[in-house]
């Protein structure tokens, strides 16, 4: 029976805030705060991956950021797997790390231009699990082959690759750890069109074979709609409209929602 308080979801998040302090702008009055997010509960259940749409500035990605366990909450709880990420031990914090990974948005930045692919793509792996040197090199070429690269990569450099390419690099990196869940923060935003339709399948690829769920960032409800299951709009730091993916696009209820309906040509 499951113990009274815990989620029986991959990822909750339960009516969380995150405020940031601004400059103080005199001695004699308290300094202000920004409020990123204003109460928001999310639960994305294993195997159902999610979207979080919304405009720049909604609170998306200080949402994946927490939920990542890179900042905590000013109020409210962070479950992963039923346990309080921002109560954890470090220790701990460190182990359930194994279980979620993050792909970033801009593939040309989020690698070290110095390291070989190899070394890149192996540092959750030696940074979490203490894998050796060849244990490294191996669970790499495995995660470059899954996401549809060849293992020479390895000893190759980031300059080396197309931005497309630099992606899925950034894909297997998340993948070393074989996690259960991997947040994408406009993952595929910084690419062309065709490109971007090559990444998205990578990752519908890996959600039906491998099943990662997915926490998928996007300003674009049609990204959103060919990778997710259900999706969760955001404006103002607050979910205005949450359901199933097919439902929300055919039916919108909120007129947010439809006023981001109207700015996509096709879906």
């Amino acid at each position: 029976m499951m113990d009274k308080g815990q989620s029986p979801f991959l990822l909750e998040l339960r009516d969380v805030t995150r405020n940031y302090p601004l400059p103080r702008e005199s001695l004699f009055q308290p300094a202000g705060a920004v409020q990123a997010l204003r109460g928001v509960s999310l639960q994305v259940t294993a195997g159902r991956s999610m979207g979080i749409v919304g405009e720049s500035g909604s609170g998306k990605s200080t949402l994946a950021r927490l939920a990542m366990a890179l900042e905590a909450p000013s109020s409210g709880e962070v479950l992963f797997g039923g346990k309080n990420l921002n109560t954890l031990s470090p220790q701990a914090l460190r182990a359930a790390r194994r279980d979620f990974q993050m792909v970033f948005q801009d593939p040309y930045g989020s690698l070290d231009p110095r390291r070989a692919i190899w070394r890149t793509v192996a540092e959750p792996a030696a940074a979490l699990e203490r894998a050796s040197r060849t244990q490294q090199r191996n669970r790499a070429a495995e995660a470059l082959t899954a996401v549809g690269l060849r293992t020479d990569a390895l000893d190759k450099y980031p300059h080396e690759f197309s931005g497309g390419q630099r992606q899925r690099i950034a894909i297997a990196r998340a993948l070393i750890t074989r996690p259960r869940l991997i947040v994408a923060d406009e993952a595929v935003s910084a690419l062309d069109v065709s490109v971007q339709a090559q990444v998205l399948n990578l990752m519908a690829d890996l959600r039906d074979q491998q099943g990662v769920t997915f926490l998928f960032i996007s300003h674009d409800l049609a990204v959103v709609s060919h990778l997710c299951t259900d999706v969760a709009v955001m404006k103002g730091g607050l979910i205005v409209e949450h359901g199933p993916v097919r439902q929300v696009l055919q039916a919108p209820q909120h007129d947010y929602t439809r006023t981001l309906l109207a700015s996509v040509p096709e879906i």
